[in-house]
């Protein structure tokens, strides 16, 4: 037992000494479940108020697009660490930063986050929204977004988010037959081998709905930490 403990505090030492990872979040879908690690994208959320911007919003789609991410016709889910602390960004369509140009689609969104968690969304003086934000529990957000696919976009973030933290996602295609919005709308996007990289994809149900919840998950070297000390524990009782 004795050398088992001597082993184990050096490696738990090396574990806290290592750069801290990024924020992972697991999601759970109609697909089954995988993990998105976040990563930093410089100027986000530096405003007080709750406006995602415009030029915001392109820097996002313009990061993505130099890793070879195509934003078009798509809503894309990305995980990334800003000023307003860990973020779960919601892109609707691709954003050029002209801002909007017209609309031939609609998407439906109702989110559900915790009250301590903070929310941004581009085009809050034009698109139909609302926030509902009981004294207790969690806090539901409905919007309307108009779907432009002539280089207008828009966006909606949850932020301030931490372990254990809980999201709810449920997606309506108001579309109709317009052709405007990707079949296989849905890109998970994650920061994998030193890139972005799109983990998963997923479309519409049949009934133009999808549903998806995200939870935050410890990431390693927290997450292996709390291995080696799990098995530890078990070894020294035995």
């Amino acid at each position: 037992m004795r050398i088992l403990h001597l082993t184990t505090i050096p490696l738990i030492v090396g574990l806290l000494t290592l750069p801290a990872e990024a924020d992972v979040i697991q999601i759970s879908n109609t697909n089954g479940s995988f993990m998105l690690r976040s990563q930093n994208i410089a100027g986000l959320f530096n405003n007080a108020s709750s406006h995602f911007t415009t030029s915001e919003l392109s820097a996002v789609h313009a990061t993505l697009q130099n890793w070879g991410i195509d934003t078009d016709g798509k809503i894309t889910i990305i995980p990334v660490n800003t000023s307003a602390g860990f973020s779960l960004i919601t892109l609707v369509d691709e954003e050029l930063g002209l801002g909007d140009t017209g609309g031939d689609g609609m998407l439906g969104l109702t989110s559900t986050a915790p009250n301590s968690s903070s929310m941004f969304i581009n085009d809050s003086t034009q698109d139909s929204w609302s926030l509902i934000q009981p004294p207790f529990g969690s806090q539901t957000m409905g919007s309307t977004f108009v779907w432009g696919s002539i280089g207008s976009g828009d966006g909606f973030a949850w932020s301030n988010l931490s372990l254990g933290d809980t999201l709810s996602y449920n997606f309506v295609d108001l579309d109709g037959d317009g052709g405007a919005i990707d079949a296989e709308a849905f890109q998970f996007v994650g920061w994998k081998e030193g890139g972005w990289d799109i983990i998963a994809s997923n479309g519409f149900k049949s009934d133009g709905s999808s549903v998806f919840t995200g939870t935050v998950v410890p990431a390693p070297p927290a997450a292996l930490l709390l291995t080696v000390i799990s098995l530890g524990y078990r070894r020294r009782r035995h």
